[in-house]
This record gives C-alpha cells, structure tokens and sequence, in this order.
C-alpha cells in the first residue's frame, strides 16, 4: 500500500475542494449536534438506550471519517515499480494497452484520469467527495464510506424526525409565521405591514439545515450506491452476463477486501491485504499483491 503525497491531496476543483472541507469540518459539526443536543432529549443520562445510541453514533462516525481519511491518502495510481517487475517477468498479456497520457503500458481495466494526472490501476471513476480516483488500492474504504455515510444519515434521519416532530411537536421547523403588531403605530408604515415577520432563532436554522442536509445525504448515497450496483461493480453486471471480471460474489469482495475481509468493517485503519494485485485480471486465478512473489494462488 502506498500513500499520496501531501501537496496531492488537496483537490484541484472548486467543487471537491468544498465537498473535502464539508466533510472534514461540516460533518464532525453535524455529529456534534446530534450527540450533544438531540441525544439528551431522546433517551435519560447514561441510560441503555441513551449508551447504545452514544456508542453507535460512534461506531459509525469513527468509520465515516476513517474510511473517508484512508481512502484520500491510499494511493490508486499504477506503482512503478511494481509495473517493472512485471514487465520484466513477463507476466503481462496482449489485453494491455498504451496510455497516450503517461506512455506507459496498462494493464486491463487501468485507465488515465485527466484529473489526477496519473493511470489509476483498475479505476472505477473519479470521485468529487474525495478528489482523487477509485481504484484497486482504495476501493475497500470508498465501499465503507458509502454504506456508512448513507446508514448514518439514514438513523439520524430518523432521529432528528422524532426530535422534532415527536418531542417539540414541530417548534424547530423554519416556518415565517406573522407576528402580531404590539400596538397600531406599526402599521403607520406600509412597509413594515409587508416585511415583518418573525425571524427565526438560532436552533431552528441549525436543526433546519441539518435536516436539509441528511435528506441531500441519503439521496447521494442511495445514487452512488444504485450506480455502483448497476454497473457490476460490487459483485455482478447484471446487463452483461458475461461479464469477464465476474468472480462470483464471495471472490469478488475479497478482491477489494482482502485477506481480512471479515474484520475490515470494524474501521478503515483495520489492515487488510490484498490477495489481488490489479495486474493478473484472469478470472481463475489471484496473485498475491506483493511483488516480490512468484506465486499464483488458486482459489476454490
């Protein structure tokens, strides 16, 4: 595993680079209200619910950040010096093809991103959320991100509506509501007959933006998600049958989830290597990721 250097981590766009800081900063913002203002109203002090509720709402904040962390500095690029000790044993096939780009030769499934400057071993897609690209190396976190970003806002979702419309029975909402004159001079001035109205207060646009703001996440990650499944990403391409990457579903998560793959979900800092190296894409077989192996391992 590689890592990205620092002066490459900062997105090039105006678009990622809003997205890197609302992550970075507007998330741990957003958990701070959920954990520090909802939580105490919905469940008693150190009560079972109010403790299970506390340790979920950190297990999957810890995850978002972690995988979202891991997958910017995990390095998806082509290694160098992997490639030369491929070419050098011989052990590429007429699949790969040249990049017009780097001038180098890629494997399958490899591609160069315009964005990043660099051929992406078995790129999936650029990504605005992270500002780099998806590929072998980097996939694992990009999956968790997206399953618990969309979880988290999912049950805050659901939280914040029993906050709101259960225990305040709808106070937080942003409504304009008209205020009643104090006395008749108010309405001496046409004017103020038209733009008086009561302002909200701070709680109210605070709850109203995070509410916004967990519906926009849900809608995000149910697309990502949706677009991820449909084009055979996760584990099948159901409008290509023959789809020739196919490695049935098990093989297909070890792929991206490596030897561990069964503990990797408890955090992105957990290791996990891969058994795939990104090169050998034959259905049939799985090279260790290491280069200085010689050995092809058969699977099932």
């Amino acid at each position: 595993m590689r890592f990205r250097s620092l002066k490459n981590i900062w997105p090039k766009e105006k678009l990622e680079q809003f997205l890197f800081l609302f992550i970075l900063c507007g998330l741990p913002a957003i958990y701070y209200v959920l954990m520090e203002i909802m939580l105490p109203e919905l469940s008693d002090y150190w009560s079972p619910g109010y403790v299970f509720q506390l340790l979920l709402g950190l297990f999957l904040f810890s995850n978002v950040m972690s995988n979202y962390v891991m997958c910017i500095l995990v390095d998806p690029s082509i290694d160098p010096k992997l490639m030369k000790t491929q070419m050098e044993r011989g052990q590429h096939s007429e699949d790969w093809h040249e990049c017009d780009k780097c001038g180098i030769l890629a494997p399958p499934r490899s591609r160069h991103c315009r964005k990043c400057g660099v051929c992406v071993l078995m790129r999936d897609h650029h990504c605005f959320f992270t500002g780099c690209c998806i590929g072998h190396e980097n996939y694992r976190y990009f999956f968790y991100f997206l399953i618990y970003f969309f979880l988290s806002c999912m049950i805050s979702l659901t939280s914040s509506s029993i906050f709101i419309y259960v225990l305040h029975g709808g106070r937080y909402q942003l409504f304009k509501l008209p205020h009643p004159a104090p006395n008749s001079a108010y309405f001496n001035s046409l004017i103020m007959r038209i733009i008086y109205f009561k302002l909200p207060d701070i709680y109210e646009l605070v709850f109203f933006v995070v509410f916004v703001l967990l519906w926009i996440g849900v809608c995000v990650a149910t697309y990502v998600a949706y677009d991820q499944w449909s084009r055979g990403c996760f584990c099948y391409d159901f409008e290509h049958q023959n789809f020739p990457f196919d490695r049935k579903l098990r093989r297909n998560f070890k792929t991206f989830l490596g030897r561990r793959m069964r503990w990797t979900w408890i955090s992105g800092f957990v290791p996990s290597q891969l058994d795939h190296d990104g090169f050998d894409l034959d259905p049939e077989n799985e090279r260790v990721a290491d280069p200085c192996s010689e050995t092809t391992i058969k699977d099932g």
